[in-house]
């Protein structure tokens, strides 16, 4: 049995459609709206943010969640097939990391969660103010594989275990925001 509703599942299963170059995006913003209902005072925020460099051009989206006027949770989308690259890793590391230091001094909660998606592979960063932000990075600076590995996108959100670890977490999120 599938984790999610089968219109969820059929949103991140489906073939693409022909405008569009990749619904991912658009199957993100359906979970989080339903994780985050539009009838609650959460707001989901998507932000496209397009790249291109000589190799490769990509986007990825950052969801944004907001309680009332606060972020609460921050989800950074990047495409599938970038998670073999070293390069893509270590900037979606990168970008993860800014969101959470910008936004971790606004956020009301004692601990800001973020997740980095590449595709529906999940790594799960938590942080609360004044201490490192987790999972910490390898101290080999030089070697950028051992500072972001790909084992650190460990579960897939189709699955039980992704689909329980983001749950779990949603749960928190909103269970704290209900006692503010």
């Amino acid at each position: 049995m599938s984790p999610w509703s089968s219109e969820l599942t059929e949103c991140f299963q489906s073939i693409k459609p022909d405008l569009e170059s990749d619904f991912t995006p658009a199957a993100y913003n359906k979970l989080l709206n339903t994780l985050f209902p539009v009838n609650t005072p959460y707001t989901v925020f998507p932000q496209v943010h397009r790249h291109e460099d000589i190799t490769t051009p990509s986007a990825r989206t950052t969801f944004t969640i907001y309680y009332r006027n606060t972020p609460v949770f921050i989800l950074d989308l990047h495409t599938y097939a970038n998670l073999a690259r070293i390069s893509a890793r270590e900037a979606a590391d990168e970008h993860i990391r800014m969101h959470i230091r910008d936004l971790l001094p606004y956020c009301p909660l004692p601990t800001l969660h973020a997740v980095s998606a590449f595709g529906t592979r999940l790594c799960f960063y938590t942080t609360t103010a004044g201490q490192a932000i987790l999972p910490a990075r390898a101290a080999v600076e030089e070697d950028s594989a051992h500072r972001t590995p790909v084992d650190w996108w460990d579960c897939d959100l189709l699955d039980d275990d992704g689909a329980i670890r983001l749950k779990e977490v949603v749960n928190k999120i909103r269970n704290q925001c209900e006692n503010l």
